[in-house]
């Protein structure tokens, strides 16, 4: 039998040796990589921008220079790793987040942070619009506003009590203190104002989907002629004219159809015939003259109990009721132009 010269052990032993020593430190490369991997500790967030054609290297010596990672190395290796494509924009992360919750925050779309704006109860479709341009920080114009309340294709089922060929979003735009990302386009605005309606006045409808039209366009007409205090005594007035088909005669109904939602009703304006002029045409208007809160909807829906058919609202937006037209006529005379 031959004999294994010496000089061959000693090599075969080395180069186990040396094999062992390399999966040894390789070991322990990817368990400090690991640990270069985890999170620094919490702290406070912070919004770190990435730059247009800024490379993970940079953005990594950026994060590591703010605190945010351990290691600039580790982390530009791993997200090349997991084959990260950085887009320019603003991204909110966090000392206490792993390299992979940092970089699922890079590969999602760049934070917006939040603008907030107030629709009041009664603002019609154009005072939205020009509210939204008005709101610093948005960047959304008035024109891509009423734009999108144009464009259709919103999640909204219950747009269907409309009546065929009504395409008018006027009265589903909830009235309310709004919260969105700065980057949220005109449509969003709009499906989140559907949303808020969805959520705050259906229920309150009825099933039918005519008397639930019906009644939002009673309820956008209490809520540009009245005060909350009256609003169940105004629905009254428009249910005891609309039982004996009496013009309802609402000038802001008037003026809506003019454009002009708001201003003071002259005889040429009573005079002139659209589809919400409520002198010369019988019954509700169209469509909503505006966009009515909660309670005028809730006014219309549980109405008071009177035999009133007139109204006149004084300077301080006080409503004063009567039944006789010569009653009405003298509180026009009292209450018109004083509290």
């Amino acid at each position: 039998m031959r004999r294994v010269q010496r000089g061959g052990l000693g090599a075969l032993f080395a180069l186990v040796g040396a094999i062992v020593i390399l999966v040894a430190a390789g070991g322990v490369t990817l368990l400090y990589g690991h640990i270069e991997l985890e999170a620094v500790g919490a702290g406070t967030p912070l919004l770190v921008t990435v730059k247009g054609g800024e490379s993970l290297e940079q953005l990594s010596d950026s994060l590591q220079s703010q605190g945010l990672i351990k290691s600039a190395f580790f982390f530009s290796a791993y997200a090349r790793l997991r084959g990260v494509h950085l887009r320019a924009g603003e991204y909110q992360l966090d000392s206490g987040m792993a390299a992979s919750e940092m970089i699922n925050v890079l590969e999602a779309p760049p934070f917006c942070p939040g603008v907030t704006f107030v629709i009041p109860e009664g603002f019609t479709v154009n005072q939205i619009a020009s509210r939204v341009a008005a709101t610093k920080g948005l960047g959304i114009t008035r024109q891509e506003y009423l734009d999108a309340v144009t464009a259709g294709g919103y999640d909204a089922p219950f747009l269907a009590i409309r009546p065929a060929g009504d395409t008018s979003l006027e009265g589903f735009l909830f009235p309310a203190t709004y919260t969105v990302p700065d980057c949220a386009s005109a449509h969003q605005v709009v499906q989140q104002q559907l949303d808020a309606f969805a959520a705050n006045v259906v229920p309150l409808l009825p099933q039918s989907a005519p008397q639930a039209y019906a009644d939002l366009i009673s309820a956008s007409l209490v809520e540009a002629e009245a005060l909350p205090p009256d609003y169940a005594t105004v629905a009254s007035v428009i249910d005891n004219r609309l039982a004996i088909d009496m013009r309802l005669q609402i000038d802001s109904s008037v003026m809506y159809g003019l454009q002009e939602s708001g201003a003071a009703m002259s005889p040429a304006d009573e005079a002139t015939d659209t589809p919400y002029n409520t002198y010369i045409n019988p019954g509700l208007p169209p469509t909503p003259i505006d966009n009515p809160g909660t309670a005028a909807v809730k006014g219309v829906l549980a109405p008071a109990s009177t035999a009133y058919l007139f109204y006149v609202t004084d300077p301080c937006g006080v409503a004063h009721f009567s039944v006789t037209e010569a009653q009405h006529e003298q509180q026009v005379s009292q209450y018109g132009n004083s509290c």
